[in-house]
Formats: structure tokens, sequence, C-alpha cells
């Protein structure tokens, strides 16, 4: 089930993170609270705010991978690009696939469809 205000929480991170939108078991949002275990989360989507783009491309990449989260999906309008990180381990994804705004994307399972990018706008500069 899509989320779009669901914390995630892991005693490997001091703080909970609260990704744009990340897919969680309908267990999960069943249980009281807006907080969830992060191994629930099977992706977790950041849209990189202008005003502060390092907190999804450093702060988050960091931690999502942290907290196992298996699939971390970036969405920057200000340069025209997703990416795509996997297969977490400690502090770092392993995998990284980038495409243009315009093009698609697999993403892999437990989801396996094509993403497509051709609908994703750019910020003005």
């Amino acid at each position: 089930m899509l989320s779009g205000n669901s914390a995630l929480t892991t005693p490997d991170v001091t703080k909970e993170r609260t990704p744009d939108l990340t897919y969680l078991p309908i267990t999960s949002l069943a249980r009281e609270g807006n907080t969830t275990l992060a191994e629930e989360a099977l992706v977790a989507v950041e849209v990189v705010s202008p005003s502060n783009p390092g907190n999804d491309w450093v702060d988050k990449l960091r931690d999502h991978a942290l907290m196992g989260i298996p699939l971390y999906l970036i969405v920057d309008p200000r340069e025209g690009v997703v990416t795509l990180f996997s297969e977490p381990n400690r502090d770092r994804y392993h995998v990284r696939h980038d495409r243009k705004f315009g093009d698609g994307m697999r993403i892999p399972g437990p989801f396996d469809f094509d993403l497509d990018l051709s609908a994703l706008v750019r910020h003005p500069d």
C-alpha cells in the first residue's frame, strides 16, 4: 500500500525519516500512529527540494541505506533526472541507475514494472 505520511524508524538511525512516498504492507498501516519499522518499507521515494537538495542526495541516501530499505528512488526536477538506488549494505547502496526525464526506468522486483518518465517536468531555472 502506498503511503505518503509514514515515519520510518530503525535502531541504526537515530532519527525518523519520512519519505515523500513509500510502499508498505497493509498490516503496517493498520497499526496506530504514523511510525513504521523501516525494514517493512519496500521503497522510499523522494522529490528533491530546490532549497535543500543535500537532504535527499546525501543525508537520506545514507540513512535509507542504513535502514535497509531495498529501493530508494530520487526524482530531481532541478537536474531532470531520476535515480534508483538498490542493494543496500550498511551505509550505502551498491547499485545506481540514472535516467533523464522523458526516458523510462525499469523498477525491479518485487514491483517489476517500467516507470514512464515522459510526463516529468524540470523546475524552471
